[in-house]
């Protein structure tokens, strides 16, 4: 199953890069990995988006960050772009929500479907045998 329209996923990537640099803040899956690595998980902090790719339906649109506020620090994070709030004033805010909630709704489909396919072929059904009567064998 495919998840991204790889066209528009394209060409989406391509006005994202002529956009640049994009404010944005972390969503919920970045956060967690910010925690992961012991710094500011600050859901208030805000990044700038410098460098958007597409790398295909496992990763989606990646996009580097640094932080615009503190021009000292060398720390850049890569994070995909469905695990990050868009600046909603940004002029392609709409279309990058519409990418996020397709992208999301197909990876969430795509995991309830191996989740059911992997319980099916975890346990065999086995048969059960008949017994001729109340308690006899």
């Amino acid at each position: 199953m495919r998840i991204d329209d790889y066209n528009a996923a394209k060409a989406l990537t391509e006005k994202l890069k002529e956009n640049l640099p994009i404010k944005a803040r972390a969503g919920k899956e970045f956060l967690k990995t910010l925690k992961q690595k012991g710094v500011n998980a600050d859901p208030d902090r805000e990044f700038e988006i410098d460098f958007v790719g597409y790398s295909g339906d496992e990763g989606g649109i990646m996009c580097g960050l640094k932080e615009p506020n503190n021009p000292e620090s060398k720390e850049q994070y890569v994070s995909s772009i469905t695990h990050l709030k868009i600046d909603p004033n940004h002029p392609l805010a709409a279309e990058v929500q519409a990418y996020q909630r397709q992208r999301i709704r197909k990876l969430m489909l795509q995991d309830s479907r191996g989740f059911k396919a992997e319980l099916m072929t975890l346990e065999p059904r086995k048969n059960k045998t008949r017994s001729k009567g109340f308690g006899s064998n």
